[in-house]
């Protein structure tokens, strides 16, 4: 298997009582069968048709509750709203089904104004009550209670039709994009329902500008809701989620314009989409989070910040980035931050994203001489005890793309005078080794929210070292940085958790918990011959893919498409 993002990346935000749900992500890369609505009247005449690339599986089973961790495509964010969008990539928030919120002093009550004259696409009125109910039902059913959001909440409650007052437990101001995500579901419907994350839900009625077509085995259609609260801003009449099984079909659809909008990943994405018609064909890969090779600080040779440093001198991210992961994902930087998070910078950085620069095999046999490391005959380094910088990192040995990163990796290190073997296991073996600790080194992605505290927190917290969802696989464990964490965690002000990640990030810039490598992507590839409007580099309004990310992305797109002219 080609892996197409971050392999333990979570579409954010999903969240247990540790930090976040560990959640593999699952490549949505598809293309439109023969018997599929093609895109050509798309902005011409007559219905205005889209046509997503949203799932790969070969066929649909109906699976329509937003509870469901098998849910079909579009449910999310075209039938259902939640209270408020929250862009994955600037942290903007945009009301939705509430106006806007307000944390109490003491960060221990939230309040959210609830938006009035909404409709059901059943004609009923939507309100606070609505909310109430669906907060209340996923805490009767808690496998439906994906982000663990009543481990926090005490309760949720209506003291009049246009509020929502939430009361926590604890102050745990992180959790509100983790609530703000929660999509909204109608109690005259749902009271009934029993456990929702077995509901089919063959009928869905939301809020959202969609609602449901048709349903068959290879398509499911949507068409514009007409009592949606913004119907005047949706200009798509209808929506084709046609069911594929091929990444290169469909790349074939996307380049024959038979489809519009997708997220596969394709080395010949480049070649054979956007150079076919570059006035039209687009990709956005869209950098979320950082890949990183993460050291076992076990090891008495990893725990050494100079053994560290060297290893991430003599790394040769560029190649990487050419060869490995054809030339989609951009080297990392040492703070761990993404492009457009210079706010969250140490002020010593002066406001540009540091990087790596270029691999150095002298730098690193430098930094390890003067820790006092010896080279040997065979070219590797020694500690005066005799003990070998010999490492195995372990890799998925079908993550085609990790694999011939750590293959750089393993000729930058010899370069350098480390010795550097590949571990290669199975799947269910990597994530095994990785929350165990059985391991040197090993590449991994990570997970990634609103702001860089849902990277950073699960990552190096070092309540998280252990356990069952243990997600600090580095080992690291650091006062300074559990005490900047915990500033951030006790928050509501802005400023207040800004500085919190400022300080997180300069400690992993200057001791490197972790090795950041690359910046994973998400996929999304769009033509604008039948529509404009897309998620750009330079209007980022939502991360853009065709498969559900956070919560509401895929409203947002269609809320901003117009036909092409």
């Amino acid at each position: 298997m080609t892996r197409g993002f971050s392999p333990l990346a979570s579409p954010w935000p999903s969240r247990t009582a540790a930090s976040a749900l560990v959640a593999l992500f699952m490549i949505a890369a598809l293309v439109v069968s023969a018997c599929a609505s093609s895109s050509a009247n798309n902005g011409k005449s007559g219905t205005k048709t889209l046509t997503a690339l949203g799932f790969v599986g070969g066929s649909y089973t109906q699976d329509m509750s937003p509870f469901s961790p098998n849910v079909n495509v579009g449910v999310d964010g075209l039938v259902y709203e939640n209270l408020e969008f929250v862009n994955g990539v600037t942290g903007k928030e945009t009301p939705v089904l509430a106006t806007g919120h307000q944390f109490s002093s003491d960060n221990k009550t939230l309040t959210f104004n609830i938006r009035q004259n909404v409709k059901w696409s059943d004609g009923q009125a939507f309100s606070a009550n609505d909310v109430v109910f669906t907060f209340n039902m996923i805490k009767q059913y808690p496998g439906a209670d994906g982000s663990g959001l009543w481990q926090h909440l005490a309760s949720v409650a209506s003291n009049d039709p246009n509020t929502v007052v939430m009361t926590f437990k604890d102050v745990d101001p992180p959790l509100l994009p983790f609530i703000e995500q929660t999509y909204i579901v109608p109690q005259h419907l749902w009271s009934s329902v029993g456990d929702p994350t077995k509901f089919t839900n063959t009928s869905p009625v939301g809020t959202g500008p969609m609602k449901l077509k048709s349903f068959t085995a290879q398509q499911i259609t949507y068409v514009k809701n007409p009592t949606f609260w913004q119907a005047d801003q949706v200009k798509v009449d209808q929506i084709n989620y046609p069911a594929v099984n091929s990444n290169d079909t469909a790349l074939l659809q996307l380049s024959s314009h038979q489809a519009d909008w997708a997220g596969i990943f394709n080395s010949a994405l480049n070649a054979q989409f956007v150079q076919k018609d570059p006035a039209h064909n687009h990709i956005y890969m869209v950098p979320v989070v950082p890949v990183q090779i993460v050291p076992n600080l076990k090891n008495p040779l990893l725990a050494q910040l100079p053994v560290r440093q060297a290893i991430s001198a003599a790394l040769d991210r560029q190649q990487m980035s050419a060869s490995g992961e054809a030339g989609l994902e951009q080297a990392a930087s040492p703070t761990g931050l993404m492009p457009g998070q210079e706010a969250y910078l140490d002020p010593k950085f002066s406001g540009k994203l540091p990087d790596f620069g270029a691999a150095d095999a002298n730098k690193a046999a430098s930094i390890l001489q003067g820790a006092g490391f010896k080279k040997g005959s065979d070219g590797i380094f020694a500690d005066a005890q005799g003990h070998k910088l010999s490492f195995k990192a372990t890799v998925p040995g079908d993550f085609n793309d990790y694999v011939q990163d750590l293959q750089i990796a393993q000729q930058n290190l010899k370069a350098a005078g480390i010795d550097l073997q590949l571990n290669k296991v199975s799947d269910d073996g990597w994530r095994s080794d990785r929350s165990g600790h059985n391991f040197d080194l090993i590449m991994t992605g990570g997970f990634f929210g609103p702001t860089p505290y849902y990277y950073l927190e699960p990552l190096l917290n070092s309540t998280h070292i252990s356990g069952a969802n243990a997600t600090n696989w580095a080992g690291w464990n650091d006062k300074a940085t559990d005490k900047l964490l915990a500033q951030y965690a006790g928050s509501s002000d802005p400023n207040v958790q800004k500085q919190a990640i400022q300080g997180v990030t300069a400690i992993m810039a200057d001791q490197l918990p972790v090795i950041p490598v690359l910046d994973a992507i998400q996929f999304f590839e769009y033509t604008t011959t039948n529509w404009t409007g897309w998620p750009t580099p330079d209007n980022p309004y939502a991360i853009g893919s065709a498969y559900p990310l956070a919560a509401g992305d895929n409203e947002q797109v269609i809320l901003h498409l117009t036909p092409a002219s």
